[in-house]
């Protein structure tokens, strides 16, 4: 076997060896798994780089390379790595001589690919976001098909574990731009289904089923199905369609998953039986609760070390659910008060947490237990309090399936009851109140924040049935003015504004490279001149004036077509002619009171 370097990094033929040892490592990230375990000439590198960095420790100690290993290559290095992989302490002798060799000779490469490495073993005291940090930092401005791409991406799989879903999205929007300026379709795609994946936390579930379909079709082009890319996403569509209750398309591809699944020599992930739970699932829409318990009893041993640790919350809620459906309530509250317990360990929010909280507080009204039932209910709303103050766009999805009204009325029902039975419910009352007076707080403003939004796109929306003519007279100026009161030859003022309408007309502002300057050359006068004509005429600055047009453009060219609603807020930007994402929201919310995320997302729902 031969190895040389390419752009970076090791490629080699298939090994045997090295796939059976990725087969026992249990620290594959999923945000990795879709981008390496797929080709053959990646096999050793996935090794080098998923194994290594026990020892990264040691660095801040001034570890020196032994004499032995002084002089050896990387590829050297990475080799004899290989051969002592069983064995920690030699382990750790070769990363930390391959990270002090990519210090010494500067090579950014191997120190980014390093301190990945060290992430995946840190994961306690802000360690492993430290030395993502450093991979990132080592790598921004390197002009590599992996490197920054992939250490931002595995940043973004940092923050996702820990349920920060805004961070998490950040980092993979700049892998996609990483990705996209080092021309590497690879990763491009990687990003994407990443992206997909938060939309389908967040309940956008048609975004998220757009780019996980945009991925498999790229992961498929050659027409190969047997994969373990192939069969992740197809996992994730899956996945999206039971909980769109779409169930027969959900079926369709989770039966296909366990054709090809079963039919793979090499399954590190036990993917067949994720394909099961999801039919599993599914079985419970369609009222099987008995093949529910039974699929879901089948998957659930594989679940454990899942690559998206939501799936184990999810087969303890489904489980539970089916186990209460076939009046088997004993067994069902052990799987709800997993939940709790996983949420007590270490604080992670998801919708199946909020439904066993749900269900718990249900089953102690029914067993007309106060004392559990008031607990349960100060749980919920604690946790609904963490999702108003982090998680608002989802807070809006997992709310709605939980009646409000009737839990605060539950509320005032036990507190009066726990008034007269005993004092000992003095303290969970005083928290209760607090608890829900915070949480009536944040729901009500919420609510007042989308009743304006809602009635400023309503104002927006109706301007598209404006007759032109209309429109043309509300864009004429505003008050009569003498050109000669401005210090301007009256035919020059003439000229510059039907020049300006023709300019309006072409849009000809949709140029990011429009300027003052620009402008002023092309229509035959000079800055100070327009500049002028612009303020009293249009009654705006000049920034103001095109950004304006580009607005009212824009929110047209939205209305009308369909197809411009799927480009990402930062695309529809740059085609409208604003250089950012960011700078193309404060305009349009400056003008028109709303994102254009939101009046995209309603647009959508007309």
């Amino acid at each position: 076997m031969t190895v040389k370097p390419e752009n970076g990094i090791f490629a080699s033929t298939q090994s045997v060896k090295i796939i059976l040892f990725l087969l026992k490592l249990k620290r594959l990230h999923t945000f990795f798994v879709n981008q390496y375990l797929f080709k053959k000439e990646y096999l050793f590198s996935i090794f080098f780089l998923l194994y290594i960095g026990s020892g990264f420790a040691q660095e801040k100690g001034g570890f020196k390379i032994p004499d032995s290993l002084k002089g050896k290559s990387f590829e050297d290095l990475y080799y004899k790595l290989a051969e002592v992989s069983s064995d920690t302490i030699k382990s750790l002798l070769y990363i930390n001589s391959y990270l002090q060799k990519a210090k010494q000779e500067e090579e950014k490469i191997h120190m980014a690919r390093a301190y990945w490495i060290s992430s995946n073993y840190y994961d306690k005291n802000g360690l492993q976001l430290k030395y993502l940090d450093s991979s990132v930092a080592v790598s921004k401005d390197l002009k590599n098909p992996y490197f920054p791409a992939l250490a931002y991406s595995a940043r973004g799989g940092y923050f996702y574990n820990t349920s920060n879903y805004k961070q998490a999205l950040q980092n993979f929007f700049l892998s996609l731009d990483a990705a996209k300026r080092n021309n590497s379709d690879e990763y491009i795609y990687i990003a994407k289904n990443n992206i997909a994946l938060i939309k389908s936390k967040l309940g956008k579930y048609d975004e998220a089923l757009t780019g996980y379909k945009e991925c498999l079709e790229y992961h498929t082009k050659d027409g190969l199905k047997d994969t373990l890319r192939y069969l992740l996403i197809n996992l994730r569509i899956s996945e999206v369609y039971t909980e769109k209750k779409v169930l027969d398309s959900s079926s369709i591809y989770a039966q296909e998953g366990m054709k090809i699944s079963k039919m793979m020599s090499a399954d590190p992930f036990n993917l067949y039986y994720h394909f099961v739970f999801i039919e599993g699932v599914n079985d419970y829409y369609r009222k099987k609760y008995s093949a529910t318990r039974d699929n879901i009893y089948i998957a659930l041993p594989y679940l454990s070390n899942d690559i998206d640790k939501n799936r184990i919350l999810s087969a303890y809620l489904y489980l539970g659910k089916a186990l209460d459906k076939l009046d088997k309530e004993k067994e069902a509250q052990k799987y709800y008060q997993k939940l709790d317990s996983v949420f007590q360990a270490s604080g992670r929010v998801s919708n199946e947490i909020r439904e066993a909280y749900s269900a718990l507080v249900k089953h102690y009204k029914e067993k007309r237990d106060t004392e559990n039932q008031l607990l349960y209910i100060e749980k919920l709303l604690k946790f609904d309090s963490i999702l108003q103050s982090d998680y608002k766009e989802l807070n809006e999805i997992l709310v709605k399936q939980y009646d409000t009204p009737e839990l605060l009325a539950e509320k005032e029902r036990l507190v009066q009851k726990a008034t007269t039975k005993s004092s000992r419910y003095g303290v969970y009352i005083v928290i209760l109140i607090g608890s829900v007076l915070i949480f009536v707080g944040l729901f009500s403003y919420q609510f007042y924040r989308r009743r304006l939004y809602q009635k400023r796109f309503e104002v927006l929306t109706q301007k598209k049935d404006t007759p032109k003519e209309v429109k043309a007279e509300l864009s004429a100026p505003k008050k009569e003015v003498s050109a000669t009161d401005i210090g301007i030859s009256p035919s020059i003022v003439d000229e510059v504004l039907t020049k300006l309408q023709e300019f309006e007309v072409k849009k000809g502002f949709t140029s990011s490279k429009v300027t003052l300057t620009q402008l002023s050359s092309s229509l035959g006068t000079n800055n100070k001149y327009l500049s002028k004509i612009i303020n009293v005429y249009k009654e705006k600055s000049f920034s103001q004036y095109i950004n304006d047009l580009r607005i009212d453009d824009i929110v047209e060219r939205l209305q009308e077509d369909k197809k411009l609603r799927n480009y990402t807020i930062k695309a529809i930007a740059r085609e409208t002619g604003f250089n950012t994402a960011e700078v193309f929201s404060k305009a349009f919310y400056g003008k028109h009171g709303i994102y254009p995320s939101y009046f995209i997302k309603k647009l959508e729902k007309l």
